[in-house]
């Protein structure tokens, strides 16, 4: 049996410019995830380390961060576990002298990112194993493809792929199907490019598994991050996912159904406070005052990782416009007309009417005109 720790997509060296000055430290976050995957891999005591593609961001990261990387590698094996790397479609060397020949230097196998005529062999905790390697860029013609075959050779066969994706039952789209994979035969299959956890399974076989990024890099990766945790050896395989992520991402609504001053409306949102969550959070319901959406961010911000506020919120239907529009002034005028463009609007356009409505009356009141 070969006990992997499997991960892929970890794109050290993103850039996170939406986070402004916050955006060192989310760097930072993800090194720490790596050093977390360095340190699994030592704790449950596996022989063999795979990073499916996209280690890295861009194929030219900074040398101190690829320094950083060299000499955790570095400390896997000289603990005697073997380290496979695949380049992904982010960090694919465009040359001899890209990033991955600093890695290598430190004694991690490089896989090739166009499967060859026979696999890559080397012994892993005495036993041969054989990859079968399809990096990001690679193009999956038929000839090609042929190449994932397994050979008549002893041990223990592991394909790994990065931007191919497994088209499972009840999916539809490009990619390869069941029986490609039934057809390729091998041990294990080490899958990267796609960030959400995934066993690649079909009928009673599990050919293996997608752990998905080990870090949340944008919203959509939300919730818990993994890697996998794989036992491997002929006709059998085990898979469990590992969490790894230290920082959550998350998207939600908060109805601020009620809510009559700025103050009431920062104090629901503070209620869901985390300083290690990013938070995308979309604001709904029928409110009876127009909110300063910078004012409600600021007063807010400071309670979490990072805060993004959406506002789609309902004024026009409130007492508050409601007593508005019965004034003989340009603002009675602008409100009794928008709750007329909102009452004949479908509803998907409602919002679009409901957020012109807002900034406009903001321009009416003055930043002061929000505030309590």
């Amino acid at each position: 049996m070969i006990r992997i720790l499997h991960t892929a997509d970890l794109h050290l060296g993103a850039a996170f410019p939406e986070l402004g000055e916050k955006e060192g430290k989310r760097r930072l976050d993800l090194l720490q995830t790596f050093e977390r995957l360095l340190t699994l891999a030592i704790k449950n005591e596996v022989q063999l380390f795979i990073v499916a593609g996209d280690l890295f961001d861009n194929p030219h990261p900074a040398s101190e961060l690829v320094e950083q990387v060299a000499s955790g590698l570095k400390r896997l094996i000289d603990r005697g576990i073997a380290v496979a790397l695949l380049p992904g479609d982010h960090d694919a060397p465009p040359a001899a002298d890209g990033v991955y020949a600093k890695l290598t230097a430190s004694g991690a196998v490089l896989l090739p990112e166009t499967p060859g005529l026979q696999p890559i062999s080397f012994t892993v905790a005495g036993r041969a194993v054989h990859f079968y390697a399809f990096g990001g860029r690679a193009l999956p013609s038929p000839a090609i493809l042929e190449r994932m075959v397994r050979r008549p050779l002893d041990g223990v066969h592991i394909g790994v792929l990065h931007g191919l994706r497994p088209v499972l039952p009840g999916e539809s789209g490009k990619g390869l199907s069941l029986e490609n994979l039934r057809d390729w035969n091998l041990d294990y299959l080490a899958f990267g490019h796609g960030h959400e956890f995934l066993l690649v399974e079909g009928g009673e076989r599990l050919y293996g598994c997608r752990p998905g990024s080990p870090e949340g890099l944008r919203f959509g990766e939300n919730g818990p991050r993994h890697c996998a945790l794989a036992e491997v050896e002929p006709e059998r395989v085990r898979v469990e996912p590992l969490p790894v992520g230290g920082r959550v991402l998350d998207e939600l609504s908060l109805d601020l159904t009620g809510c009559e001053t700025l103050a009431e409306a920062a104090a629901r949102i503070i209620e869901l406070h985390s300083t290690d969550l990013l938070l995308r959070l979309t604001l709904t319901g029928l409110i009876e005052v127009p909110l300063d959406m910078a004012e409600l961010h600021d007063r807010c911000a400071g309670e979490f990782y990072h805060l993004e506020l959406r506002d789609r919120t309902e004024l026009l239907a409130g007492d508050f416009v409601g007593r508005m529009a019965s004034e003989e002034t340009v603002r009675g005028v602008l409100a009794r007309r928008a709750r007329r463009l909102l009452a004949d609007s479908p509803a998907e356009r409602r919002p679009l009417v409901e957020e012109a409505f807002r900034e406009t009356l903001r321009r009416f009141q003055g930043r002061q005109g929000g505030r309590s």
